[in-house]
């Protein structure tokens, strides 16, 4: 849509609503569904700039909701707020941030967001450690494994859970030395991520 006037992106967005309107009533549910969804996303589209502006200008409570509707809305560019988000000095901003970029799965945002395990928080340390695992990408496992070597219980968890859902043979015999953990949440945690690894 880059290059189109705004007339011409006007029409398109209405000839869109109007072929989504229509499969509002389609006898498949699913089909139903999905055009809801869509028509929500298009709808939301229309949104942006008065989102983007809220955040820009709100506090935090603002920010935070903006930070949420545009992870609803998912869209390429919703991303550079959502990444800008990443280093607000509020820990709340950029736990909302850490949590939407981990549901979106865009591949754009891996290195912002493996940079945020080094974040002063070990909170932001344990989110960022779920949200890579959502990746489905091995090579993020090179920056989880040493986690394992943390001493906070929930940083430890969380990166065990990530490299289970990575599937990475790689952090076994890592995990396998925190069965001997003190903490027994540690060990059920290592057990049961030992047990999903499919080799």
């Amino acid at each position: 849509m880059a290059g189109k006037d705004p007339e011409d992106r006007t029409l398109e967005q209405d000839a869109r609503r109007a072929g989504l309107i229509r499969l509002l009533k389609d006898p498949d549910a699913e089909v139903c569904s999905m055009a809801a969804g869509a028509l929500e996303r298009l709808d939301g589209m229309k949104n942006l700039p008065a989102l983007l502006e809220r955040y820009k200008k709100g506090g935090k409570e603002v920010q935070l909701k903006a930070v949420y509707a545009l992870g609803k809305l998912g869209t390429e560019e919703c991303l550079p707020i959502l990444v800008h988000a990443l280093g607000h000095e509020e820990e709340a901003v950029r736990a909302a941030s850490i949590r939407v970029l981990g549901e979106l799965k865009n591949e754009k945002t891996l290195p912002v967001l493996i940079a945020r395990l080094n974040d002063a928080s070990l909170t932001i340390q344990t989110m960022v450690a779920e949200a890579l695992g959502n990746f489905k990408r091995r090579e993020v496992a090179r920056y989880l494994i040493p986690l394992l070597e943390r001493e906070n219980k929930y940083l430890l968890m969380a990166a065990m859970e990530a490299l289970g859902k990575l599937n990475a043979l790689d952090a076994i015999d890592d995990i396998i030395k925190l069965l001997k953990h003190p903490d027994p949440q540690v060990r059920k945690t290592a057990a049961k991520v030992l047990g999903e690894f499919q080799t």
